[in-house]
């Protein structure tokens, strides 16, 4: 007898489960649902697993007491299932359609909630977007993130390790800000408001019932609100800080802090800051950050400290070097051009990153896409789109086959033998008129499934905080319409399913709107621009073509006609911006369509090194840095207590030692970027290879220490 599919166990599970007048017993459901083992420890594990599916597509499962051996029956409570009605209108809907296809969240799980939902808007809208304006990282990459986001709509605890602790805080709100997202709320542990930033969590959260999330009485969830800076979270005494900040970093500062914080702007273009900190360690790192391009004028003590800081990192022993032979067991050697050849070299762009994301998970696959070779079919994937299909079908009653199979990712062959199982799903005891009526021809599909399988599904813990974070990260864009309808749209989501406690933050460079402006007409520009890179501020002229966010920045693709080829540069470090006439057609302008994002960007002396080479056909490449032909690969080593900081680097391999040291291989695309790095990391990281970057940090140190007028070190 051949093996039942899982998916049809599954779908028929599903089918009782909502059917059931009262609780089933794991013997009642083995008896109903065909496929389960007759031995009942593999019953049970079968089971488990079968609930646990259905609870992460957003089923709930309710676990019930019930009289006899087995003590607990189980049973879906329809109107917890179904959706209900949100009386979205047409512009709703299709603001809806815009948000998630103008937000790359690299996984699938917003175009499935539309399909809930039903919306079927233009996604293309006014500003007609081919390709997403805002990138965010999602659960593709962060699995935590829709479990945190589920535990604030549930007003829930939520538990997890974080620095080697645990944890239990009662959530307050999930933020975007600043390339990161971080939970806040109440710590039980500690105490007090307290900021998590979820990408270090140390184990999957897990989520206490709906409603624990308990605050002392009179307790202020602004106290833990991430959008105060690192150093306003000391316990300290708050010190009134200034600090002189010159022309190349003035504007990057200034768009950080905002007005508030800027004393005065002075003659030159720099800037005189005043901050009010309470964790100094925390703010001579950022000023280290800016290099010799900022100084600490008062207090002494603060001024002190980054001396002492700069002291220490120029005194320190070069580490000492070893065999390469060692040091680079794949045979690559650090120093050398990236993608040189090496287990250990850069990954083949964002392309690579994406696909090692696909074979981690099979939720990061999109409907229809052939599963990964060696492992089983995804039944999470499968059921999900089966559920859509079939609500799909309910309601439209009959469609061509082609129009089905491409609406939901199939080739006809996997579609007909998709439908042909559902066919077979159905309740005991699975009679012809007992089962989902399904009939397919050579050019048709209709379907007679009655209306309870038309009505649209609640959205899953991911789906849920898909829509939520792509409406949001859509509403952050500057300029959008904030009393509009994608603002009503999203209301109606949070009144009806909770949708709540998430907020994105995008910064709002003072230049961004020249910059959209241009690539909206066809400008070409005259820009001054700071390269971080190469620590030089430079007048060009540059075709702007496309505007998009990431990691929380904003950057600019442009045909630079200085360097003659595509380069990418960050919006809030053009310093001034402003049209000297229209793009001439030159290739990799604003007029170059698709051949200007298949361009090569590498780096240069005046621009933000990247490679677009490695990009799909849409030139969908969000990542701010992607290794040129021109970047090195920089070996250096870390302590164990700074290693949280390689999760935010871009690494191209890492491996921990014997010692707990890690050792990074980081693709380097300019001195300036590794001189900002080792100066954050202090005596907690150095260079091991290319030999001739060894002394770097300490070069740098001495060179921002005669800032402060102390003399060079012989």
């Amino acid at each position: 007898m051949a093996r039942l599919d899982r998916l049809e166990r599954v779908t028929d599970l599903l089918l009782v489960l909502l059917d059931a007048a009262r609780p089933l017993s794991l013997r009642e459901i083995a008896d109903r649902v065909p496929g389960y083992p007759e031995s009942h420890e593999a019953r049970r594990q079968a089971f488990e697993r079968d609930k646990r599916l259905l609870r992460e597509e957003g089923v709930p499962v309710l676990v019930e007491p019930v009289d006899g051996v087995d003590q607990l029956g189980y049973r879906v409570d329809p109107d917890a299932y179904y959706l209900p009605d949100l009386g979205l209108g047409p512009a709703e809907e299709a603001a809806l359609a815009l948000a998630v296809a103008g937000v790359h969240l690299g996984e699938p799980s917003g175009g499935e909630a539309l399909s809930k939902l039903g919306a079927s808007g233009d996604p293309a809208g006014p500003d007609g977007l081919s390709s997403p304006m805002v990138d965010l990282p999602s659960s593709a990459t962060l699995p935590a993130l829709p479990v945190v986001f589920d535990a604030a709509r549930q007003s829930a605890t939520v538990s997890f390790r974080y620095h080697g602790s645990s944890r239990t805080v009662s959530v307050s709100d999930v933020r975007f800000r600043r390339g990161h997202w971080y939970l806040t709320g109440y710590d039980r542990d500690a105490g007090q408001a307290r900021t998590y930033r979820i990408d270090r969590m140390e184990s999957m959260p897990t989520v206490g019932d709906a409603g624990s999330a308990t605050v002392p009485e009179g307790w202020d969830p602004a106290m833990a609100t991430s959008s105060r800076e690192p150093w306003q979270f000391g316990a300290g005494d708050v010190v009134r800080v200034e600090l002189l900040v010159d022309r190349a970093e003035a504007g990057r500062v200034a768009a950080e802090l905002g007005e508030p914080a800027i004393a005065e702007r002075l003659a030159d273009g720099s800037l005189r800051v005043r901050l009010a900190v309470s964790d100094v360690g925390a703010l001579v790192t950022w000023v280290l950050d800016l290099l010799d391009h900022a100084e600490v004028v008062g207090p002494p003590e603060v001024r002190a400290a980054v001396v002492e800081r700069l002291r220490s990192i120029a005194a320190a022993p070069v580490e000492k070097a070893v065999p390469v032979e060692e040091a680079v067991p794949s045979g690559a050697v650090p120093g050398a051009p990236a993608g040189t050849g090496s287990a250990r070299s850069v990954p083949d762009g964002p392309a690579a990153a994406a696909g090692v994301a696909a074979s981690a998970a099979d939720d990061s696959r999109p409907a229809g896409a052939a599963p990964i070779a060696g492992r089983p079919p995804d039944t999470a994937g499968r059921l999900r789109r089966l559920l859509a299909m079939l609500a799909w079908l309910a309601e439209v009653g009959e469609a061509p086959v082609d129009e089905v199979a491409s609406r939901f990712g199939l080739d006809p062959a996997a579609l007909v033998a998709e439908l042909e199982l559902a066919a077979c799903c159905g309740l005991p005891p699975y009679t012809p008129d007992q089962l989902m009526e399904i009939v397919v021809t050579d050019t048709t599909v209709s379907a007679r499934l009655g209306p309870s399988l038309a009505r649209p599904r609640r959205l899953s813990a991911r789906q849920g905080f898909a829509l939520a974070a792509a409406g949001r990260a859509l509403l952050a864009v500057p300029g959008s319409d904030s009393g509009g309808a994608l603002s009503g749209a999203l209301s109606k989501l949070e009144d009806a399913l909770g949708l709540r406690g998430l907020e994105v933050e995008l910064d709002a460079p003072p230049l961004l709107d020249v910059v959209r402006r241009a690539v909206r007409e066809g400008d070409r520009l005259e820009i001054l621009y700071y390269s971080a890179s190469s620590d030089r501020l430079g007048r060009r002229e540059i075709d702007p073509r496309r505007v998009f966010a990431s990691e929380g920045h904003w950057y600019l693709d442009a045909y630079c006609h200085l360097s003659g080829g595509v380069r990418r540069f960050r919006v809030d470090r053009i310093d001034e911006a402003r049209p000297v006439g229209r793009t001439g057609g030159t290739a990799g302008a604003a007029t170059g369509g698709r051949d200007a994002d298949r361009a090569a960007i590498r780096g240069d002396e005046g621009a933000e090194s990247a490679d677009l080479s490695g990009t799909d056909p849409a030139g969908r490449a969000f990542a701010p840095f992607v290794p040129g032909p021109e970047t090195r690969i920089v070996r250096i080593v870390v302590e164990p207590d700074a290693s949280w900081m390689v999760e935010t680097l871009p690494a191209a391999a890492s491996t921990e030692r014997p010692d707990g040291r890690i050792e990074v291989d980081l693709a380097v695309g300019g001195d300036a970027w590794l001189e900002r790095l080792l100066l954050r990391l202090g005596r907690r990281g150095t260079v091991v290879f290319p030999p001739a970057d060894r002394s770097l940090a300490a070069a740098a140190a001495a060179r921002v220490l005669a800032r402060y007028g102390e003399p060079e070190q012989e």
